[in-house]
């Protein structure tokens, strides 16, 4: 049973870390500021580009992110144990503290999307409430989802629909074009130049750490209250797992059926606002559905092969979420590369996601066939705990 729940955590990482590539892919290949955008994409918006860019808004786009927060959750009383635990207690502290750390440097050097940071600072406050129940866990964090969601969509839905002059309109569009072509020179340039424009793009996303340190740390409440519930270990009955699948595919009909109807309307601006929050509302319960999903392939045997393929990405997930970054600034940023920063198109950008997912997926089994835990993990880990084997015993490595 503590193989098969293993495995099923270690496959929900997997996915996670390989969901969020596709979503975080336009970041790395343009400026921040229109990444996101399809009316402002800078390859148009050909038929081609809009399916790719509405099949991740739907299936991929804030469903892992919230999955990666949640399974973190869980990592936070794996680690740290009952809050009377004073010896874990101290290394989970240690554990985040590194992990701070790591979030700077590679917020800052690397790619200014980390996310590192801000479940580590989440981590420090989910830290007081691990030994919550599980039902405690779940009803504090679905509230504060709840509370912050709505007025998130709320202020979305109001500056969608507030009337705005055409010519303040255009004057804000060309002020964001402009700030999207410097940055696209600074990126394209030499090393130095795209270190710098990589720095002030992560300060610009340290004023919104608040929002995300809160609803971050609602995701890690749900996840662990699940994880406690036995929803994230797979002991839960069929019919819970039924109806979360239930649940999460009305939740995505709803968010598709939104971003078609903004490709199909011509992108207009207000929907597309309102798709945004629905969007963002909405990631518990359809990253809820991929959770039933991977546990109905655990117990079918000829499903039971993707799990087990995407197991060995998840032990390895922090040594693959930063091995994503520095394999896409290398691809698209300047001085690192090939600098094809604002030359590649979404399909391409799909195209490459694919093809890393599947470099990934055989790398993570070939590490792990002859070493315990991946590369940084095993930095990370002798840091915050002290030296640990890091090649597999000969005997271990054979049975």
């Amino acid at each position: 049973m503590n193989k098969d729940r293993i495995v099923l955590l270690d496959a929900l990482r997997g996915l996670g870390v390989l969901g969020i590539l596709l979503c975080n892919a336009p970041d790395f290949a343009v400026p921040p500021v229109v990444a996101e955008s399809a009316s402002h994409w800078p390859h148009g918006t050909g038929p081609a580009t809009l399916s790719v860019w509405v099949v991740t808004q739907w299936l991929f786009q804030r469903k892992f992110v919230t999955l990666f927060a949640m399974l973190f959750g869980v990592s936070i009383f794996l680690v740290g144990g009952e809050r009377s635990d004073k010896d874990r207690g101290a290394i989970l502290r240690r554990r985040l503290l590194w992990m701070v750390v790591f979030g700077l440097l590679h917020g800052f050097l690397i790619w200014y999307g980390d996310v590192l940071l801000s479940y580590a600072l989440a981590g420090f406050v989910v830290l007081f409430v691990r030994s919550w129940p599980a039902r405690k866990l779940i009803r504090t964090g679905l509230t504060i989802w709840i509370v912050f969601s709505l007025l998130s969509l709320v202020g979305l839905s109001f500056a969608a629909f507030t009337p705005q002059a055409a010519d303040q309109q255009a004057l804000e569009t060309a002020k964001m074009l402009a700030k999207a072509k410097a940055a696209e020179a600074a990126y394209g340039g030499d090393f130095l130049q795209s270190l710098v424009q990589n720095a002030k793009d992560r300060l610009a996303f340290l004023p919104a750490e608040p929002i995300i340190f809160v609803m971050t740390s609602a995701l890690m409440m749900l996840g662990l209250g699940a994880f406690k519930a036995g929803v994230l270990t797979g002991e839960a009955s069929g019919r819970v797992y039924r109806r979360l699948l239930v649940g999460g595919v009305l939740a995505s009909l709803l968010v598709g059926g939104l971003f078609v109807a903004e490709a199909v309307m011509g992108l207009p601006r207000g929907l597309g606002m309102v798709a945004v929050g629905v969007q963002w509302a909405l990631a518990p319960p359809t990253t809820l559905a991929y959770v039933a999903l991977m546990v109905f392939a655990t117990r079918s045997t000829p499903w039971s092969a993707i799990p087990r393929a995407l197991a060995p990405v998840g032990q390895m997930a922090f040594t693959n979420y930063l091995a994503q970054s520095v394999i896409m600034t290398a691809i698209f940023y300047g001085g690192r590369g090939l600098g094809l920063h604002g030359e590649v198109d979404r399909p391409g950008l799909a195209a490459i996601t694919v093809a890393i997912w599947i470099a990934q997926i055989l790398w993570s089994r070939w590490w792990l066939d002859r070493f315990e835990m991946g590369p940084l993990e095993w930095v990370w880990r002798r840091l915050y705990r002290g030296p640990s084997p890091l090649r597999k015993r000969v005997s271990a490595a054979i049975a």
